[in-house]
């Protein structure tokens, strides 16, 4: 007898048993197990940009990157101011010499304070985005585990391209083909984070330390709410 058609033989056999068995327990399990799932899905990327604290956020980050932008314009106009007074001063002028100091630590001053306003932007905005993601993580364990599900799933949304080496990095990167609607949890994770998170007073959530740079180190306020 050939080996590899035994061996394939006694493979089919083990599939088709496990898959009796496996009908066999759905079966023992009643209705409600029928009518259930024990894997489910959920768009990410659209429980992101609809949550309102993302919202939230964006409009901190719109406001605080506003103010910045006007005290970068009130420093370099004193710069300017006084970098263009020096160039008419006399260089014999006795005081020319302390003036271009003051420049100079002025200049140096605005370096720093640039450097980093942007990197306490950016560590704030990363806070707060990895703080939200564990959020969604917690708000669908919760509904996953009101449901019987076993295991939620990162559904995302094929979007064809032009250039060949995206398209075949898009198709690497997603893990799942096709998701049905009935188990989709995108909806039911997101009025649950939403109704919880406008339950809640509403607070800054960037610009608090860049207002006061001793704090730069700080964490976050544990609220970061708003109003219904």
């Amino acid at each position: 007898m050939n080996a590899k058609w035994l061996n394939g033989a006694v493979a089919g056999v083990v599939v088709g048993l496990a898959l009796l068995i496996a009908t066999g327990a759905l079966r023992a399990q009643g209705t409600s197990a029928r009518s259930s799932c024990c894997v489910a899905s959920i768009d990410v990327v659209k429980v992101f940009n609809e949550f309102q604290r993302q919202k939230d956020l964006q409009e901190d980050l719109r406001q605080t990157q506003q103010a910045l932008q006007a005290e970068n314009d009130a420093r370099r106009q004193r710069i300017d101011s006084l970098q263009a007074t020096l160039a008419a001063l006399d260089p014999t002028d006795p005081t020319a010499k302390g003036r271009w100091g003051e420049l100079l630590r002025m200049q140096i001053d605005y370096k720093n304070w640039a450097d980093f306003s942007q990197a306490e932007v950016e560590r704030e905005v990363g806070v707060w985005t990895a703080r939200m993601y564990q959020e969604i993580l917690a708000a669908t364990q919760e509904v996953a585990e009101a449901q019987a599900l076993q295991i939620v799933v990162y559904r995302d949304e094929f979007e064809p391209v032009a250039n060949v080496q995206q398209v075949r990095e898009q198709i690497r990167a997603r893990r799942v083909v096709y998701a049905s609607p009935t188990t989709d949890l995108t909806q039911t994770v997101l009025d649950r984070l939403n109704s919880a998170y406008r339950g809640q007073p509403r607070t800054r959530m960037l610009g608090t330390t860049l207002q006061n740079p001793a704090g730069a180190a700080g964490n976050p306020p544990a609220g970061g709410g708003r109003n219904p």
